[in-house]
């Protein structure tokens, strides 16, 4: 039985186990889920129904039937002083009527402590530890063997702030969670490469990456004069600013590399928020521009200019081919039009000189 089937078993088992200790007959779906009580003569007016008796001695059983085959059954035996400490197993059956799968789980106090399952001749093993009632470390057997480590971290009110995973092979996950003044953060640590995520208000996302303990990007979060939100970001030697308007859309992108070159693009939207136009300006040795206008969020124009002339003048058309206009010292000299790949020829006409 595959780790999935096992799970579904669990699911089956959990819902079958949770039902009264009473002999009856219960109308019920597929995963063992008590819906409502039934008449005996009523047992073939359903596709899925649930049989719970006692068995005298030993506690209880629930057995799942589906058209009238049996398909889950699950074994409860309570401990008559504690009946939150108990043992739960939990099978499964083909349409032949044999037993495809066995699920053992061992509760103390109300919680899981161990969970025990066969997938073939291989025998899976989970354990759970608590402390005050809050789970804290989880750990996965095969054949007697660790394979997996789970430790969970927790704040001053219990509430789940990280977690651990180490694996077979080593390999080790770390996350945590936080909030604070609005702000949700996410971080995971996967062998040395720790990623911390940010998330403001207006569904904005910033990202700080180190590795071995070198921070790959680094930001900073602050406010403008205008009260907009501004996120710097450091990526190795690019800088990188991004200011965002009130609605949480992007307004400014500022960024400079290595070299010093720096690259302003600036955004437009209409009242519905759909970008309406944009304009980069890169300034180097030369200064190159580019305006771009959207219809409907979709580009639609595009002229680059150099040092204030004129240089290439895209049209996109509803085809999906392009017509690019270039430009000798400032005057359109020819008309290309491109097939909607972008990189095909389809006509090339000159302009006569006048």
């Amino acid at each position: 039985m595959s780790r999935h089937g096992g799970f579904r078993l669990a699911v089956i088992g959990l819902f079958l186990s949770t039902l009264p200790l009473s002999g009856a007959l219960y109308r019920s779906n597929s995963l063992g889920q008590m819906l409502e009580a039934i008449e005996a003569s009523q047992r073939n007016d359903f596709p899925c129904v649930l049989e719970s008796h006692e068995i005298p001695g030993k506690g209880e059983e629930r057995v799942l039937y589906d058209n009238g085959a049996m398909v889950g059954k699950v074994e409860i035996e309570a401990d008559a002083k504690n009946p939150t400490n108990r043992t739960v197993t939990e099978y499964s059956f083909g349409a032949d009527g044999a037993i495809t799968g066995k699920v053992q789980t061992l509760y103390d106090q109300g919680l899981p402590q161990s969970i025990a399952w066969m997938e073939g001749e291989v025998v899976h093993l989970t354990l759970h530890t608590y402390i005050d009632g809050k789970m804290v470390e989880t750990k996965e057997l095969v054949d007697g063997e660790l394979v997996s480590l789970i430790t969970y971290y927790r704040g001053s009110d219990g509430m789940l702030s990280g977690l651990r995973i180490v694996g077979l092979d080593g390999t080790a996950m770390q996350t945590i969670y936080s909030q604070d003044r609005g702000v949700s953060v996410y971080g995971e640590n996967i062998q040395g490469a720790f990623t911390k995520l940010s998330f403001y208000p207006g569904n904005l996302v910033v990202r700080d990456v180190w590795t071995n303990e070198k921070r790959d990007v680094e930001t900073t979060v602050a406010y403008d004069d205008a009260g907009r939100l501004v996120i710097d970001e450091t990526i190795g030697t690019k800088r990188i600013r991004k200011t965002y308007g009130p609605d949480g859309m992007l307004v400014k992108s500022e960024s400079e590399d290595a070299d010093g070159k720096k690259t302003t693009i600036t955004y437009v939207y209409d009242h519905n928020g759909v970008l309406d136009q944009s304009m980069e300006l890169v300034v180097g040795e030369h200064t190159r521009r580019i305006e771009r206008w959207y219809k409907n969020g979709t580009l639609e124009t595009q002229t680059e200019w150099l040092d204030d002339l004129p240089i290439k003048a895209t049209r996109y058309l509803s085809d999906g081919t392009s017509v690019v206009t270039l430009f000798d010292n400032g005057r359109p000299y020819a008309d290309v039009t491109y097939a909607p790949d972008g990189k095909r020829v389809l006509s090339l006409e000159y302009r006569k000189e006048r």
